[in-house]
């Protein structure tokens, strides 16, 4: 009786084992999110006491996203990050969004673009100079590798 009882007992594990298959278009059947493309756009030249217009274009999957919420720039110069400023930006048109800063000093500054979507988050940085840089803001721009070179060329 219990070799029965087991007989049967591995029977149903073998049924109910084989008929869990994996499907193969599993995949295709969860949302995929689109890649969100952002190109910060910036004068070629960043003065201080100036207004500026900051720009970026937006595009996903070649299209022009015209819809974004959220979208704004964060401003903060170089090692001065519990400084930063946020500003937002305006839809202007064919997918390119505004926002204009006045920078009061010469430096190093990043520019974060900051970017939701109802499927997406980006925010890639850009370095930049204002005016003119000072020497240690010279050295943040030179590779470390190149640094290490010139201190021990001083010795």
């Amino acid at each position: 009786m219990k070799r029965g009882l087991s007989f049967f007992f591995l029977i149903i594990l073998m049924l109910v084992l084989t008929s869990c298959t994996v499907d193969p278009n599993a995949a295709d059947q969860y949302v995929q999110s689109k890649q969100l493309d952002v190109e910060i756009i910036l004068p070629s030249s960043l003065s201080k006491n100036n207004e500026q217009n900051l720009k970026m274009k937006l595009t996903q999957e070649g299209k022009k996203v015209e819809y974004a919420t959220n979208v704004k720039f964060e401003i903060w110069k170089e090692n001065h990050k519990e400084h930063l400023e946020v500003v937002e930006a305006e839809y202007e048109n064919n997918g390119i969004y505004v926002a204009t800063k006045t920078f009061t000093d010469d430096g190093l500054y990043n520019i974060k673009a900051d970017v939701k979507t109802r499927d997406a988050h980006v925010m890639p940085t850009r370095q930049v100079i204002v005016g003119k840089l000072s020497e240690e803001e010279k050295n943040a721009l030179t590779p470390d590798d190149q640094k290490h070179r010139e201190h021990q060329n001083h010795h």
